[in-house]
């Protein structure tokens, strides 16, 4: 399988899934419990279902792959014709969770947790995020069916074109917490162990930190009209696609750190009046999207690819409350 079109296909659809399930909390009002419901549906709950993805056969997890998104699109026209309650909120978010899971684990575990590839894929989530909140909340009706329609379509080619096919970890892997022995694969001094389960609990807090961090910017760039909003969702997901190839070119530590300042520079030295100024810092702070979720895979990948996408969503979930 040609993994370029494969990453092509899951990041055309990417955006697709993502203006779909926020229009439907759009149309079903924006208050407070459905804003945490969402997050809580199709961000917590990817790691628990990222683990049972893993201990899946092949076939099974592909499954999920169309399960998911046709569950977002349904609900998407059940929105449009005025269903958009709690069942379809949370038939969108369980499809949203689905769809992100099988794609992400399939490109880390195709290609050895790049995190180019992730980066780029992750990215295009940015630009239908923003599709959803700005123009669901000004013509739901016409954008609900719009959105649904343009995505069963591109399911359709992506099932002609033979897209997805998953690799699932035998039964009876192993959370890989530190590099194994040399000599036999298997064993590990304690000290090691220790050292690789604070790496990875280091790598939540940060996820946490930027989750917090990119809401806190993308608040303040919503609210500074259409034109910046659009504009930001470009400068993010400008950062999240080339962060993961700079990554592997300039080292993952490297460009994460690199990242984690220009989030902190956002957060407390900043300011929407600046515009290139934010602009900029917004799209420095994006770069460690995919260099983080390949490190975690690092120490996750004897599970599989939907752990370590799991465990990133949970760290971004908790980051948003």
């Amino acid at each position: 399988m040609n993994g370029r079109r494969q990453l092509f296909w899951f990041a055309l659809i990417h955006p697709l899934v993502d203006a779909c399930s926020v229009s439907v909390l759009v149309a079903g009002g924006m208050t407070w419990w459905r804003a945490v419901a969402y997050n809580a549906i199709a961000f917590a709950m990817q790691l628990p279902l990222g683990v049972a993805l893993d201990f899946m056969r092949p076939a099974d997890a592909a499954k999920c792959f169309w399960l998911g998104t046709c569950a977002v699109s349904a609900a998407a026209f059940a929105a449009a014709f005025g269903f958009a309650g709690w069942g379809t909120l949370c038939v969108a978010c369980l499809g949203n969770a689905l769809f992100h899971l099988v794609a992400g684990k399939r490109l880390l575990e195709s290609g050895g947790g790049r995190s180019g590839p992730m980066g780029f894929f992750i990215s295009t989530g940015a630009l239908g995020l923003m599709a959803g909140q700005v123009w669901a909340a000004r013509a739901a009706s016409i954008c609900l069916p719009v959105f649904a329609v343009v995505l069963v379509a591109c399911l359709i080619a992506c099932r002609a074109a033979q897209m997805v096919e998953v690799v699932a970890k035998p039964a009876g892997a192993r959370w890989d917490t530190a590099p194994s022995c040399r000599i036999c694969g298997e064993c590990a001094s304690v000290s090691t162990v220790l050292g690789g389960i604070l790496v990875l609990m280091g790598l939540f807090a940060l996820i946490a930190w930027r989750s917090w961090a990119a809401l806190a910017a993308m608040d303040l760039t919503m609210s500074s009209g259409v034109g910046f909003a659009a504009a930001g969702a470009v400068a993010a997901w400008g950062g999240k696609a080339a962060g993961g190839y700079l990554a592997e070119w300039l080292g993952r530590w490297r460009v994460t750190a690199a990242s984690v300042c220009g989030s902190a520079a956002l957060a407390f030295f900043c300011s929407p009046d600046s515009a290139a100024a934010w602009m900029a810092l917004l799209f420095v702070s994006q770069l460690a999207t995919g260099p983080v979720v390949s490190l975690v895979y690092d120490r996750t990948r004897r599970i599989g690819g939907g752990t370590a996408f799991g465990l990133n969503c949970l760290g971004l979930f908790a980051g948003s409350v």
